[in-house]
């Protein structure tokens, strides 16, 4: 199972429909991440080991790529990138949590979507996340929540913001 060497390798009919199929998947996931931290306040251990799944098949099925959401060159880094991803964001996302930023399953997810996206995508989804996050925060004290903040909200904005970023990004050179 390794991924295809381009969009091109897919039958003309089907690239498109992979990349978006993918792209639905992540929005579903961000979605109900989103939907159980605002009523919970947490990120169940089931959502994020179906989204493991979800990027571990993604990057092995898909063709090689920027990202699923790139229109540019659509697909996905690999198997090992996206493990590599992962590994860079469980070590720096593991480190936040400890300095109790935010919450362990915040981590987790954050790793899940680092698997999907790959390492060159690490840094500016924590980076995006980060902003979403900051927004969210201003929002959550001018409304007096007394409540722990549900920072999927914010990892969900940062991923969006992501993916329109990689709408238009360039394909390497």
């Amino acid at each position: 199972m390794t991924p295809l060497d381009s969009a091109a390798d897919l039958p003309t009919h089907l690239a498109p429909w992979a990349c978006a199929t993918a792209l639905a998947v992540i929005g579903v996931l961000l979605a109900s991440a989103v939907f159980t931290d605002l009523r919970e306040r947490r990120i169940p251990n089931a959502l994020v080991a179906l989204g493991a799944a979800s990027a571990t098949l993604q990057q092995g099925l898909l063709p090689m790529g920027l990202h699923p959401a790139s229109l540019t060159h659509p697909g996905t880094p690999g198997l090992v990138s996206g493990a590599l991803a992962a590994l860079m964001m469980v070590a720096l996302a593991g480190l936040l949590w400890r300095m109790g930023l935010w919450g362990a399953g915040d981590a987790k997810w954050l790793t899940v979507l680092a698997a999907h996206t790959g390492p060159a995508l690490v840094i500016p989804t924590l980076l995006l996340t980060a902003m979403a996050g900051g927004l969210l925060a201003l929002w959550w004290k001018a409304r007096r929540h007394r409540s722990p903040m549900p920072y999927a909200v914010a990892i969900a904005g940062g991923e969006l913001s992501l993916m329109a970023a990689m709408a238009y990004a360039a394909p390497p050179t």
